[in-house]
């Protein structure tokens, strides 16, 4: 009697990739007041949209093999000749099946190596939109500051107008307020012009993102769906496995009717 070694196939593991968002602001602020009269400057919060999350991949897979017939030794029932002969073609089909998972499975853990550098790809875009939303809070601080300032400057300017004194003191207390007032215009414009440019490099960095996680997105889940079909199919092909082992791995035959079964083909 002929004999073969076997092993059984399992499984799948799918992981997804954790999902990353991201914000960033920045506060903008009115016009600073003329020494004439108080103006309120209260900074404005900014925050560009939030970013896709991306999702992730991975799999374990393993191989199998089908036992041979007469394996049960004397104690199996004895196969008839069209027993036999349905036995063999279930084992030929069986190895053929899983030939043929093993053949599928090597595209995929390749595929799955190839996500996990695209994975990483967008693990470091996200260090970038960190590094960016850092900028922008520290912007936004800044932004504060100014608003503070324009707030003491009004206060001054209201008392002074209030008082309604004159003289040089009051002449050059209007010129200390006038020169406040013109570095608050000229810093305005550093933080306005800070600000946009923080937007429109927001926007880049965001867009970009999101297009590289959305893709990572759509090809793990692509990936997902075959490796599940595959997991699927070896399921299946170890489920007829054990169900030939019980039918026909445990049986005698005749060597003769193998011989003939053989040679009808």
């Amino acid at each position: 009697m002929k004999k073969t070694t076997a092993a059984s196939t399992a499984g799948v593991l799918i992981a997804l990739l954790s999902s990353l968002s991201m914000s960033a602001s920045a506060q903008t602020a009115t016009k600073p007041p003329a020494p004439a009269a108080p103006v309120a400057a209260k900074p404005a919060a900014a925050k560009p949209p939030a970013a896709k999350p991306a999702a992730a991949a991975a799999a374990a897979t393993t191989s199998a093999k089908a036992n041979a017939l007469g394996s049960g030794g004397a104690g199996g029932a004895l196969l008839t000749r069209d027993e036999l002969r349905a036995c063999l073609k279930q084992e030929e089909t069986i190895r053929v099946r899983i030939t043929d998972l093993e053949t599928q499975r090597e595209p995929l853990a390749a595929e799955k190596a190839i996500i996990g550098v695209e994975q990483q790809a967008v693990r470091d875009e996200r260090a970038k939109v960190d590094d960016f939303r850092k900028v922008a809070d520290e912007l936004g601080v800044r932004f504060k500051a100014y608003g503070t300032r324009v707030e003491a400057l009004n206060a001054r300017v209201a008392e002074f107008n209030a008082s309604k004194r004159s003289g040089a003191p009051a002449e050059r207390q209007r010129v200390e307020m006038n020169i406040e007032q013109a570095a608050l215009v000229t810093d305005r414009a550093t933080l306005e012009a800070e600000r946009q440019r923080l937007t429109t490099q927001s926007e880049e960095i965001i867009r970009d993102y999101n297009a590289k996680a959305g893709a990572l997105e759509a090809r793990v889940t692509d990936w997902n769906e075959r490796n599940a079909k595959w997991a699927d199919r070896s399921s299946a092909v170890e489920s007829d496995r054990k169900g030939w082992l019980t039918s026909c791995s445990d049986r005698r035959y005749r060597e003769d009717d193998e011989t003939a079964i053989r040679k009808e083909k």
